[in-house]
C-alpha cells in the first residue's frame, strides 16, 4: 500500500515538473516573439527618422552652400523662397525653424537658410526686367506742321516749303482798278504776302505773256513767253522786289504753259517738300492751251503741287475756267475786284497760318504731356512696389532672426551678424532703386521737357511771325 502511494506521488511530481517546463517554454517563446516584434518596429521608426533627418540635413546643407548675393544681378538669379510672396505665414515659418538646428551654424549659414525660404528673387527679376525694357523717350509722333515739315527737321529731312507765284503779264493787267493798274496792285499784294512768310521758304516768280503785244501778229511770240525771273530759292525781299520791276504787262495769256514750266522748276528742286502755286490772273487762257489738264497733271504727279488761283477783276466766263483750274490742281479759287480785297486774301492766309500754328502747338504739347504723365505714373508705381517688396522681405527675415534668438537657437553675436547681412542685401536693392530707376525717371522728365519746350518755342516763333497786331 505504501509502495503504491509512493508511486502515485512520484507520478504526480513528474507531471508537475513536466507542466512547469512546458509553461516556461511557452513564456520564453512569447517573450522572444515580443522582443523580435519590438525590435522590428524600432528599426522602422529609426529608418523613418533617419530619412527625415537626412532630408533636413540636405535642405539645410543646400541653404548653407548658397553664395551671398552682392549685386542686383545675383539677387535676381536666386530661386524663390518656399514661404515668399503671398505664401508667407509667420507661424508656419516658425515651425519650420523649430525643426532645424542652428546652434552649430555660423552667421552666413543661418542667413543663407533664411533666404532659402524667404527670398523674393524671382519677383525682383520681374521688376528689373520692366525697368530694363522701359523706354524713357517720348514716342508721341508730332503731327505735321502747318508748313508741311516736322519739328526739329531740316528742309532736306522734313521737306522744304516751295511757293511759286505765276503772274499774268498780259495786256489786260495794265487796266486800272482805282488809282492803280491791276499789275501794280498785284505786285504790291504779292510783296506783302511773301514778306509775311517764314524765313527759309523757297520762292519763285514766273511771269507769262510779258513779250510782244496782245495783237494777233504777236500771239505766237507772246504765247511762248513765260520766264522765271526769280529762281526757286530762299526769299530775299530786296532781290524779289527788283525782279518785279523787270517786266510790264503787254501780251496774251498762256496759263497752261506757265503751269507746265513750273512743274519743271519743282522737278529741279527734287520735287520734295510742300509745293504750292499761286496763279494771279485777270482772265482765261488765250493761247489755246489746256490749263485744267496742266493743273491736274501737276497735282497728280509725284510733285503733288497744289494750284491756287486768284482771279483779279475776272468776268463770269473767266471765273468758271479759273475755278476749274483750281479744282483740278487741288487748290482754291478766290476772286477779287479791288486792291483791298486782293490784300485781304493774303491777310486771310496769314490768319489761317497763325491759327493753325496755335492749334498745332496746343495739340502736340498736350499729347506729349499726356504720354509723359502716363509713363511717369507707371514708373513711380513700379518703383514704389519694388521698394515695398524689399522692405517687406527685410522685415520677414528680421522676424525670423528675432525668433531664433528669442528661442536661443542662435547667439546674440550671430543674430547681429545676420541682421547686418540682411541690411546689406536691402541696401543693394535700395541703391538700384535710387540710382538706376531714378535715372529712368530723370531721363523721361528731361526728354519730356525738351520736346515740350521745342513745341512751345516753335509755336511762339511762328505765331509771332504771323501775328499782325
Amino acid at each position: 500500500m505504501v509502495q503504491r502511494k509512493s508511486i502515485l506521488f512520484f507520478v504526480a511530481m513528474w507531471l508537475c515538473l513536466l507542466l512547469a517546463a512546458c509553461g516556461s517554454e511557452e513564456s520564453k517563446g512569447e517573450k522572444t516573439a515580443g522582443k523580435a516584434e519590438s525590435k522590428e518596429e524600432s528599426k522602422t521608426e529609426s529608418k523613418t527618422e533617419a530619412k527625415k533627418m537626412d532630408h533636413q540635413a540636405d535642405e539645410q546643407e543646400n541653404a548653407e552652400d548658397m553664395k551671398v548675393a552682392l549685386t542686383i544681378e545675383e539677387i535676381t538669379a536666386e530661386e524663390g523662397g518656399k514661404y515668399a510672396g503671398n505664401r508667407y505665414n509667420e507661424p508656419v515659418v516658425n515651425r519650420n525653424l523649430d525643426a532645424k538646428s542652428f546652434q552649430d551654424k555660423d552667421s552666413f549659414q543661418v542667413y543663407n537658410y533664411l533666404l532659402s525660404i524667404l527670398n523674393e528673387g524671382p519677383t525682383y527679376k520681374e521688376f528689373v526686367r520692366f525697368f530694363e525694357e522701359f523706354n524713357p523717350t517720348i514716342e508721341t509722333a508730332l503731327t505735321e506742321t502747318p508748313e508741311g515739315a516736322k519739328v526739329g527737321q531740316s528742309a532736306t529731312e522734313g521737306g522744304q516749303k516751295n511757293i511759286a507765284i505765276l503772274l499774268d503779264a498780259s495786256g489786260s493787267m495794265a487796266a486800272k482798278v482805282g488809282s492803280k493798274t491791276k499789275m501794280e496792285t498785284a505786285k504790291a499784294a504779292i510783296q506783302t504776302f511773301l514778306s509775311s512768310m517764314p524765313e527759309g521758304i523757297n520762292v519763285s516768280l514766273r511771269v507769262y505773256g510779258h513779250k510782244g503785244s496782245n495783237n494777233d501778229s504777236d500771239k505766237k511770240l507772246s504765247c511762248d513767253s513765260t520766264e522765271l525771273i526769280y529762281d526757286l530759292k530762299p526769299y530775299n525781299e530786296a532781290n524779289f522786289k527788283g525782279s518785279l520791276n523787270t517786266f510790264k504787262p503787254t501780251g496774251w495769256t498762256p496759263i497752261a504753259k506757265a503751269i507746265n514750266e513750273t512743274k519743271k522748276d519743282f522737278e529741279k528742286m527734287g520735287g520734295s517738300g510742300e509745293n504750292i502755286i499761286y496763279v494771279v490772273s485777270d482772265g482765261i487762257e488765250t493761247c489755246d492751251g489746256d490749263p485744267v489738264k496742266a493743273a491736274k497733271e501737276l497735282h497728280d504727279s509725284n510733285i503733288k503741287a497744289v494750284v491756287n488761283i486768284i482771279g483779279f477783276d475776272v468776268d463770269n466766263k473767266g471765273q468758271k475756267q479759273l475755278l476749274a483750274v483750281a479744282e483740278a490742281g487741288g487748290g482754291s479759287f478766290k476772286t477779287v475786284n479791288t486792291a483791298e480785297q486782293f490784300n485781304n486774301i493774303w491777310e486771310k492766309e496769314r490768319v489761317r497760318l497763325y491759327n493753325e500754328w496755335s492749334r498745332w502747338s496746343a495739340e502736340n504739347y498736350n499729347q506729349v504731356a499726356g504720354e509723359s504723365s502716363d509713363k511717369l505714373n507707371e514708373l513711380y508705381k513700379q518703383k514704389s512696389d519694388f521698394t515695398n517688396l524689399f522692405y517687406e522681405e527685410q522685415n520677414r527675415l528680421s522676424k525670423a532672426v528675432y525668433y531664433l534668438r528669442n528661442h536661443e537657437q542662435i547667439s546674440s553675436e550671430t543674430s547681429d551678424e545676420v541682421r547686418s547681412l540682411i541690411k546689406q542685401r536691402r541696401e543693394i536693392l535700395e541703391d538700384y532703386s535710387k540710382e538706376d530707376v531714378r535715372g529712368l525717371i530723370e531721363q523721361l522728365e528731361d526728354e519730356s521737357k525738351r520736346v515740350k519746350k521745342e513745341i512751345e518755342e516753335k509755336g511762339k516763333e511762328k505765331k509771332k511771325q504771323y501775328n499782325n497786331s
